[in-house]
């Protein structure tokens, strides 16, 4: 399964990053639960995420004897624009104006990292322990 999700900022205006990865939305909220603190920036966050997974594919592909795969692809800065879009109108409006084809959108606030989506109606915490179902 892959998770296409987007992380905005909700403590500032105008920053956030998408990300493309394999695994489950679970693993990806609990990753972002366990990196946030209310001191770290979203640039902080975004570049621990990626050098976390990084590692992790490296790891997984010299265990496997592939090629590392492109990494770049996997995480995008996002435009103040598209932040506000997603903020405002969510992941319809997003694919709608921009073509950002997301399943959820995670929102790191002052008291926690929170998560909405397709499947996931209702803005909700992300727990310390997450299942495919939340």
């Amino acid at each position: 399964m892959s998770t296409r999700a987007v992380v905005i900022d909700s403590r500032v205006d105008g920053k956030g990053f998408w990300v493309y990865e394999d695994g489950y939305p679970a693993d990806l909220g609990v990753t972002l639960r366990n990196l946030f603190s209310k001191d770290k920036s979203i640039e902080q966050i975004f570049n621990e995420l990626v050098q976390m997974r990084t590692e992790r594919t490296r790891q997984i592909m010299a265990r496997a004897g592939y090629p590392m795969p492109n990494m770049n692809n996997k995480f995008r800065i996002l435009t103040p624009e598209q932040v506000d879009v997603a903020k405002k109108s969510g992941i319809e409006a997003l694919w709608d104006r921009f073509r950002i084809g997301a399943q959820y959108i995670y929102r790191i606030r002052q008291d926690g990292v929170f998560v909405s989506g397709v499947e996931i109606p209702k803005l909700r915490r992300v727990q310390a322990r997450e299942t495919i179902r939340g």
